[in-house]
């Protein structure tokens, strides 16, 4: 593999073909470096998508689905197929909507928003509530975000929060059953972080899709069921 800045300047990405088949896209937090143990198997390109990795960062927030409206126009013509693991899986949805592909490949990825109790009210939802009643200034519910909030919205800066807020709320059921290309969906049995529930719901959506539930595997799968997911993209 060697490193390359697409068109837009700013995409890093590692290729090994000038006409590249595969498109590799990372979850929340990768790097493209996250598929070297499966993209050496293929004709591809692995991203950093922009905000990760070593691509330079927008100074904006985007939605997964601007995200696949950015990356179309430097993705090469020669791609056939989408891989994406959790986050990129999304972004690998929206892509299918922009680009008739020969397929993709959604690993570990929360395509259906997860209801949750509705008289469950956390803490953090309750300072969000006073803050919009001007209780609270902005600083201190910034304060409280980071506190309350997950690694991976601690951890980011100011876009990628807005981002990440943005990727939890892209519900993805009203487009699931216009993808018009097959989908090969891959959960791991014991992923807490996406449920296989999450697939099973996803498959019974998709019109043209094969689910493969692999087998005490949790959310990060690439390297230990490698062979497999080879397997799935070759297939």
């Amino acid at each position: 593999m060697i490193a390359k800045i697409l068109s837009d300047n700013l995409t890093y990405s590692q290729v090994n073909s000038e006409n590249p088949k595969i498109c590799f896209l990372h979850g929340w937090g990768g790097e493209s470096s996250n598929w070297k143990n499966i993209s050496g198997e293929f004709e591809s390109i692995a991203l950093d998508i922009p905000g990760f990795g070593k691509s330079v960062p927008f100074e904006k927030s985007f939605s997964p689905k601007t995200y696949a409206e950015y990356l179309i126009d430097i993705i090469p013509d020669s791609v056939e197929i989408i891989v994406g693991h959790s986050y990129g899986g999304r972004i690998a949805v929206h892509l299918s909507r922009l680009k008739k592909y020969k397929k993709i490949v959604v690993i570990a990825s929360p395509l259906v928003k997860v209801d949750k109790t509705k008289d469950s009210i956390s803490i953090f939802k309750f300072y969000k509530f006073i803050h919009k009643l001007n209780l609270i200034s902005d600083e201190k519910l910034e304060k409280i975000k980071k506190k309350y909030g997950s690694e991976d919205y601690k951890n980011a800066n100011k876009y990628l929060r807005d981002t990440l807020v943005m990727a939890v709320n892209d519900d993805l059921v009203q487009i699931l059953p216009k993808i018009d290309t097959h989908v090969d969906l891959v959960y791991g049995e014991y992923d807490t972080t996406v449920l296989p529930q999450n697939g099973t719901t996803a498959n019974k959506i998709i019109p043209d899709s094969d689910l493969t539930i692999l087998p005490k595997e949790n959310h990060f799968c690439l390297n230990s069921s490698k062979e497999k997911i080879i397997e799935i993209i070759k297939r």
